[in-house]
Protein backbone atom coordinates (compact mmCIF):
# COMPACT_ATOMS: atom_id res chain seq x y z
CA UNK A 1 0.00 0.00 0.00
CA UNK A 2 2.97 2.35 1.10
CA UNK A 3 4.69 1.95 -2.58
CA UNK A 4 1.55 2.74 -4.40
CA UNK A 5 0.12 5.55 -3.03
CA UNK A 6 0.03 9.21 -2.00
CA UNK A 7 -1.91 9.46 1.71
CA UNK A 8 -2.88 12.47 0.63
CA UNK A 9 -4.87 11.55 -2.80
CA UNK A 10 -6.87 8.96 -0.43
CA UNK A 11 -11.03 10.25 -1.55
CA UNK A 12 -12.34 6.42 0.15
CA UNK A 13 -11.42 3.31 1.89
CA UNK A 14 -14.36 0.71 1.55
CA UNK A 15 -14.37 -2.60 2.87
CA UNK A 16 -14.79 -5.68 0.65
CA UNK A 17 -14.81 -9.51 0.14
CA UNK A 18 -12.70 -11.02 -2.19
CA UNK A 19 -12.68 -15.00 -3.00
CA UNK A 20 -10.24 -16.97 -2.01
CA UNK A 21 -8.09 -13.59 -0.73
CA UNK A 22 -11.07 -12.44 2.46
CA UNK A 23 -11.32 -9.08 4.18
CA UNK A 24 -10.07 -6.65 1.44
CA UNK A 25 -9.99 -2.76 1.09
CA UNK A 26 -10.72 -0.84 -1.62
CA UNK A 27 -9.05 2.23 -1.55
CA UNK A 28 -10.44 5.36 -4.01
CA UNK A 29 -8.42 8.83 -5.19
CA UNK A 30 -9.68 10.87 -7.83
CA UNK A 31 -8.19 8.97 -10.46
CA UNK A 32 -7.65 5.66 -9.92
CA UNK A 33 -9.04 2.70 -7.69
CA UNK A 34 -7.44 -0.62 -6.48
CA UNK A 35 -7.88 -3.28 -4.35
CA UNK A 36 -5.49 -3.46 -1.57
CA UNK A 37 -4.91 -7.18 0.77
CA UNK A 38 -5.00 -5.21 3.96
CA UNK A 39 -8.66 -5.19 6.16
CA UNK A 40 -9.91 -1.82 6.12
CA UNK A 41 -8.97 -1.52 10.01
CA UNK A 42 -5.06 -1.98 8.96
CA UNK A 43 -5.83 0.93 6.16
CA UNK A 44 -7.29 3.21 8.70
CA UNK A 45 -4.46 2.51 11.31
CA UNK A 46 -2.23 3.17 8.09
CA UNK A 47 -3.55 6.36 7.56
CA UNK A 48 -3.45 7.39 10.99
CA UNK A 49 0.04 6.86 11.20
CA UNK A 50 0.87 8.53 8.32
CA UNK A 51 -0.53 12.12 9.50
CA UNK A 52 1.07 10.85 13.50
CA UNK A 53 -2.92 11.09 14.51
CA UNK A 54 -3.42 8.64 17.61
CA UNK A 55 -7.45 7.22 16.79
CA UNK A 56 -7.69 6.52 20.46
CA UNK A 57 -7.26 10.31 21.19
CA UNK A 58 -9.44 11.11 18.12
CA UNK A 59 -12.05 9.31 18.74
CA UNK A 60 -11.97 10.67 22.63
CA UNK A 61 -11.79 14.24 22.05
CA UNK A 62 -14.34 15.01 19.69
CA UNK A 63 -16.32 11.65 20.64
CA UNK A 64 -17.01 13.50 24.03
CA UNK A 65 -17.50 17.17 22.22
CA UNK A 66 -19.62 15.51 19.74
CA UNK A 67 -21.64 13.55 22.26
CA UNK A 68 -20.82 10.12 20.83
CA UNK A 69 -18.71 6.87 21.39
CA UNK A 70 -18.52 5.31 17.96
CA UNK A 71 -17.57 6.05 14.37
CA UNK A 72 -16.35 9.40 15.23
CA UNK A 73 -15.71 11.39 12.26
CA UNK A 74 -11.15 11.40 11.58
CA UNK A 75 -10.21 14.56 11.85
CA UNK A 76 -6.65 14.73 9.92
CA UNK A 77 -6.66 18.62 10.03
CA UNK A 78 -9.01 21.16 9.04
CA UNK A 79 -9.05 20.15 5.07
CA UNK A 80 -9.21 16.57 5.73
CA UNK A 81 -12.04 14.58 7.48
CA UNK A 82 -13.32 11.21 6.88
CA UNK A 83 -17.02 9.77 8.15
CA UNK A 84 -17.82 6.70 8.57
CA UNK A 85 -20.04 5.10 6.01
CA UNK A 86 -22.06 1.62 5.93
CA UNK A 87 -21.26 0.11 2.92
CA UNK A 88 -22.40 -3.65 3.16
CA UNK A 89 -23.84 -6.30 5.64
CA UNK A 90 -21.22 -7.86 8.30
CA UNK A 91 -20.74 -11.70 7.33
CA UNK A 92 -19.94 -12.78 10.94
CA UNK A 93 -19.47 -11.39 14.03
CA UNK A 94 -16.40 -8.27 14.12
CA UNK A 95 -16.57 -8.14 9.82
CA UNK A 96 -16.00 -4.86 8.82
CA UNK A 97 -18.76 -3.20 7.38
CA UNK A 98 -18.00 0.63 7.15
CA UNK A 99 -15.68 2.45 5.07
CA UNK A 100 -14.43 6.13 5.56
CA UNK A 101 -14.84 8.72 2.97
CA UNK A 102 -13.25 11.97 2.74
CA UNK A 103 -16.13 14.35 3.55
CA UNK A 104 -14.98 16.80 0.81
CA UNK A 105 -15.00 14.44 -1.86
CA UNK A 106 -18.87 13.97 -1.87
CA UNK A 107 -20.46 15.68 -4.62
CA UNK A 108 -24.14 15.07 -3.97
CA UNK A 109 -26.20 12.92 -1.54
CA UNK A 110 -29.55 11.46 -2.66
CA UNK A 111 -31.86 8.17 -1.58
CA UNK A 112 -32.62 5.12 -3.41
CA UNK A 113 -34.86 2.18 -1.78
CA UNK A 114 -34.72 4.17 1.49
CA UNK A 115 -30.82 3.77 1.51
CA UNK A 116 -28.21 6.95 1.11
CA UNK A 117 -26.21 6.80 -2.51
CA UNK A 118 -23.01 9.41 -2.38
CA UNK A 119 -22.11 10.44 -5.89
CA UNK A 120 -18.01 11.49 -5.22
CA UNK A 121 -16.59 14.29 -6.84
CA UNK A 122 -14.48 11.66 -9.17
CA UNK A 123 -18.24 10.54 -10.46
CA UNK A 124 -17.67 7.48 -8.39
CA UNK A 125 -21.51 6.21 -6.64
CA UNK A 126 -21.22 4.44 -3.46
CA UNK A 127 -24.72 3.05 -2.68
CA UNK A 128 -24.77 2.42 1.05
CA UNK A 129 -26.84 0.17 3.85
CA UNK A 130 -27.75 3.51 5.90
CA UNK A 131 -30.20 6.01 5.66
CA UNK A 132 -29.96 9.67 4.14
CA UNK A 133 -30.65 11.11 7.45
CA UNK A 134 -27.80 9.02 9.03
CA UNK A 135 -25.38 10.37 6.43
CA UNK A 136 -26.06 13.51 7.16
CA UNK A 137 -25.73 13.55 10.81
CA UNK A 138 -22.64 12.21 10.40
CA UNK A 139 -21.05 14.88 7.61
CA UNK A 140 -23.03 17.29 10.08
CA UNK A 141 -20.58 15.97 13.00
CA UNK A 142 -17.65 16.18 10.65
CA UNK A 143 -18.76 20.09 10.01
CA UNK A 144 -18.58 20.58 13.87
CA UNK A 145 -15.34 18.55 14.21
CA UNK A 146 -13.86 20.74 11.38
CA UNK A 147 -14.90 23.58 13.70
CA UNK A 148 -13.30 22.22 16.87
CA UNK A 149 -10.41 21.54 15.54
CA UNK A 150 -9.98 25.01 14.42
CA UNK A 151 -10.55 26.53 17.83
CA UNK A 152 -7.83 24.07 19.28
CA UNK A 153 -5.69 24.52 16.68
CA UNK A 154 -5.54 28.62 16.55
CA UNK A 155 -2.52 30.76 17.35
Amino acid sequence: MKNKLNFNEIEAMLPIYVKDKGNCTEIITKEVSFITNTTIETCTKRLADYYNISLYYNRLNYGQELGIKNKVPLVINENLIYIYINVRKPMFNHDAAFGLIDVKAIKSLSEKDGKAVIEMNSGRVINLRQSLKTVKKNMLNARIAKELYKEKHQR
